[in-house]
């Protein structure tokens, strides 16, 4: 199910709206590895001729908006999807506070600048005075000592792994996740994205979030949207505006067609699901944000049928598994003990689910994933077929391919009589059973961080005739890793209506 969303330019509003509102200063902890520097005498005089010059550029800027506004008016354009009314930028909202000692550990330091960079030219200090004759005092001792420490802090990481190998009990551990989320083309579900990611109940300040924009359509907002997202959610402001959205947004959106023949249970769900009260730290910002953009050469549509299409299945996912790999390579550092991969379009999930996963003690697991369907289909069915248990079936059929040929579940031309994790789901079932996997699929995976660390990736090359994920759960078996999945915890997809789907839909609209 889809939702309406402002666009960027009204996102981009509220995002100036909420800087000139907030009373205080808002600031990050100085991270070793990015602290800003004074800014010389020569880039402040740049700076001011800069601004000299854009005020004269602002005067023929503003005729000209003008101009361009009233042949807006006249002819009626619309240059947005919505026109929020101006008061709507000018509610005030109040900036988050990082407080928690957790925000502030391993690679965020409390580090003075001042202090450190006196050592830039030396300093001269003594253990016992410049005579002999005295002893420095305890209090001076310490604040060299602490002083020291400090500089070593700014230039030196030291990390003992072992304490870094993922348990069971990682909420009560205080162990530190990174959260890992792929995007192409996907301004319109980012909202629904990161209601999800607010509604983790794992603790926020032990989590990194980390998004790879790649491969885009020409004229797709992704990455500015989620920019502009990330900045409110690190603030502590994005539910509040989300909400403001979403109330003005009630009854002015046309509704997808396709809601009118899905289950009323269904959809009752989803809204049941979007509506406080929230947890508690629902609104608290993330330990960090990552945003990284790098295309692949991946040229196959994001529609339904263009990504399901048997024939362009192997080269998609060989893809995939490169902007995978891309991504945990600039993103995992020592400190993570999990790692959770999660795509951007779920539409229901347990707001514990990396908790839920984590409790089974696996090094890679997967909950079930399935859809909704509209009633005329049904109204389910099993979304992610990439999780499976081996057959000798698909072992016999990996003989008669070539080397490089992938295979592809769910497909009339890959028979792999595999037993699918989606297939033995019981909707009264335990959710907390696991079962042994070969293959798994990547709408949402827990793995230990040391599975990685040990050189198990997404292979982007064929491996044992799959690729991607199921190449990555077959790799991790055989590298000695435990591959699990739960067959009655289940995720719901959002649904995308295929070409079929659409013109059957339609044929019902005209009474045929």
């Amino acid at each position: 199910m889809m939702m309406s969303i402002p666009s960027f330019r009204d996102l981009a509003k509220l995002r100036r709206s909420a800087d000139n509102k907030r009373g205080g200063e808002y600031s990050l902890p100085i991270s070793r590895t990015g602290s800003e520097a004074t800014l010389s005498k020569h880039d402040k005089f740049i700076a001011k001729k800069k601004n000299f010059k854009f005020r004269k550029l602002a005067t023929g800027a503003i005729i000209v908006i003008v101009i361009v506004s009233i042949f807006l008016v006249f002819f009626n354009i619309e240059v947005s999807p919505i026109s929020l009314p101006s008061s709507f930028y000018h509610k005030e909202y109040l900036p988050f506070e990082f407080k928690d000692a957790a925000y502030h550990s391993f690679d965020f330091e409390d580090i003075d600048m001042d202090i450190v960079s006196k050592f830039d030219q030396g300093i001269m200090n003594y253990l016992i005075s410049e005579y002999g004759t005295e002893n420095p005092s305890e209090s001076d001792l310490a604040e060299y000592n602490d002083n020291l420490q400090m500089l070593l802090d700014s230039t030196v990481e030291k990390y003992d792994l072992g304490n870094f190998q993922g348990s069971a009990d990682g909420f009560e551990q205080q162990e530190h996740i990174l959260v890992c989320v792929p995007l192409r083309d996907a301004e319109e579900v980012l909202p629904l994205m990161f209601k999800n990611l607010m509604n983790l109940t794992y603790p926020h300040e032990l989590i990194d979030l980390a998004f790879l924009v790649s491969d885009c359509s020409e004229g797709d907002k992704t990455l500015e949207a989620l920019e502009t997202y990330s900045r409110l959610l690190q603030e502590g402001i994005l539910p509040d505006i989300l909400a403001d959205m979403d109330n003005y947004n009630k009854g002015k959106s046309n509704e997808s067609i396709h809601l009118k023949y899905m289950e009323p249970d269904y959809l009752k769900r989803v809204k049941a699901a979007y509506k406080p009260p929230f947890h508690p730290n629902y609104s608290k910002p993330f330990r960090s944000v990552q945003i990284f953009q790098k295309d692949f050469g991946q040229v196959i549509g994001q529609g339904f049928s263009d990504r399901h299409a048997v024939k362009v299945q192997g080269i998609r996912r060989k893809l995939m598994g490169r902007a995978r790999n891309w991504l945990m390579s600039n993103a995992l550092k020592p400190y993570h003990s999990w790692v959770y991969w999660r795509d951007a379009d779920v539409e229901l999930c347990p707001g514990s689910v990396i908790e839920d996963l984590m409790l089974q003690d696996y090094d890679v697991i997967v909950p079930n994933v399935w859809r909704p369907l509209p009633k005329f289909l049904n109204s389910a069915q099993p979304y992610d077929l990439n999780s499976w248990m081996e057959s000798n079936e698909a072992l016999q059929l990996a003989k008669t391919l070539d080397e490089d040929d992938v295979i592809v579940e769910g497909y009339a031309e890959y028979p792999t009589y595999r037993v699918h994790l989606a297939y033995i789901r019981e909707e009264d079932g335990d959710p907390t059973q696991v079962v042994d996997l070969d293959g798994v699929g990547g709408v949402s995976i827990l793995a230990r961080a040391r599975v990685f660390r040990e050189g198990v990736h997404f292979s982007a090359f064929t491996f044992e005739n799959h690729a991607e994920t199921e190449a990555f759960g077959k790799m991790a078996k055989k590298v000695g890793f435990r591959v699990g999945g739960l067959p009655h915890y289940t995720l719901w997809h959002i649904y995308e209506p295929s070409d079929d789907d659409l013109l059957a839909m339609a044929k019902l609209e005209k009474g045929e």
